[in-house]
């Protein structure tokens, strides 16, 4: 790049990097409104709640970089246009295009880092979040644990704990099930709610198990280790698996028979795969739009507000496609080359607009009418 160019860069760089934070903190706001109701419930640390909307940034980022991008081209370009350093550049001898390179750059490197975080970044985060925010809806210490009250599980089941340490541990645990045709009474001297592959259980130490069958006869037997299962009191939302936005681009396109189940269907899988390819070429579309609000009109001098709003428009109206595409791919495969026909076609309508097609056969009827004449 030439100095003049590198200036432009520049121009165009720092209002990409404020437009993205502004875009991201209004988007992590909304986010976090949906954690604070979770963190509250389950009655979590502030360092949870901070921790699970950093996560969730990347996917935030992804969506809003191409908004980004428009609003840094459209800005710069308006404020170098105001003050003539675009027109210096023409009258230096810079092409249209040479003028256009260092925003074209700036979208493509925008291109580059979306494409990054669909496929590496964003599942890392996302995996991580799923399991931060499975640890918090089955912690069920955190739920239901009173010490010196009886707490109503549900289902006629009844709990109660003397104490609890630091590190979950809880004396004097007495169980009242009354669930099915035979009620049960758990008493131990210690308790611990550990995971299994069966999932959460409580860990009963050296107690004794009372038990009233059909007939109303009282049996009781003595034990030094019972596991109480737990599974029937977790809210099934939270059940541990990895969503289509969790997994990495190879586990979307070649998933196992097990991922297909999960998914409902390999079309969810392959969606959501395509997706994370096709969706950076839009950074590259929202710049050709913003990019024809000024290069593809006659120099205004009232301003470009009126272009900026249709290019902007346009380029919305692709990208809300783009979604609809996808979700429609998630039921028919055959929609997975739409998600790239869209992007392509919109770079292509970009450039054409740019070389102002109407301009140019203007200037080739004059030319042929001067020819005849």
């Amino acid at each position: 790049m030439t100095l003049f160019q590198r200036y432009l860069f520049r121009q165009g760089l720092w209002p990409l990097l404020t437009a993205l934070l502004a875009l991201t903190g209004l988007a992590v706001m909304t986010q976090s409104l949906s954690n604070i109701e979770l963190i509250s419930s389950e009655r979590e640390t502030a360092f949870a709640f901070v921790w699970i909307t950093l996560l969730a940034m990347p996917q935030i980022i992804a969506m809003i970089l191409p908004v980004a991008v428009f609003l840094a081209v459209a800005i710069s370009m308006n404020r170098l246009i105001s003050d003539s350093e675009l027109t210096v550049g023409a009258a230096a001898g810079m092409s249209r295009g040479q003028r256009m390179s260092p925003f074209i750059r700036i979208a493509v490197f925008a291109m580059l880092g979306n494409l990054v975080i669909n496929l590496f970044v964003q599942p890392v985060a996302f995996r991580e979040m799923r399991e931060s925010v499975y640890e918090i809806r089955s912690d069920l210490v955190a739920d239901f644990m009173r010490p010196g009250e009886f707490t109503d599980l549900g289902g006629n089941v009844t709990f109660y704990t003397r104490s609890l340490d630091d590190n979950g541990v809880m004396s004097d645990v007495f169980i009242q099930d009354g669930r099915g045709t035979e009620s049960r009474a758990y008493a131990a001297g210690t308790g611990l709610i550990t995971r299994t592959s069966r999932g959460p259980v409580m860990l009963l130490q050296n107690g004794q198990l009372s038990q009233t069958d059909e007939q109303g006869e009282l049996s009781t037997l003595a034990f030094e280790r019972y596991e109480f299962e737990l599974n029937a009191f977790l809210d099934p939302a939270s059940a541990f698996f990895f969503k289509e936005s969790d997994r990495f681009l190879p586990e979307l396109l070649m998933p196992t028979a097990a991922d297909i189940v999960r998914a409902r269907s390999a079309a969810v899988l392959y969606a959501e795969g395509h997706y994370r390819l096709a969706a950076p070429l839009y950074n590259l579309v929202f710049a050709l739009f913003a990019a024809c609000a000024f290069f593809a009109v006659e120099h205004r001098r009232t301003g470009y507000a009126r272009f900026i709003i249709l290019a902007g428009a346009g380029a919305m109206i692709l990208r809300l496609a783009g979604f609809a595409v996808q979700a429609a791919a998630s039921d028919n495969m055959a929609y997975n080359v739409v998600q790239y026909a869209l992007p392509v076609g919109g770079i292509v309508i970009g450039l054409i607009i740019l070389n102002r097609p109407v301009r140019f056969l203007r200037r080739f009827r004059r030319a042929h009418a001067e020819a005849s004449a």
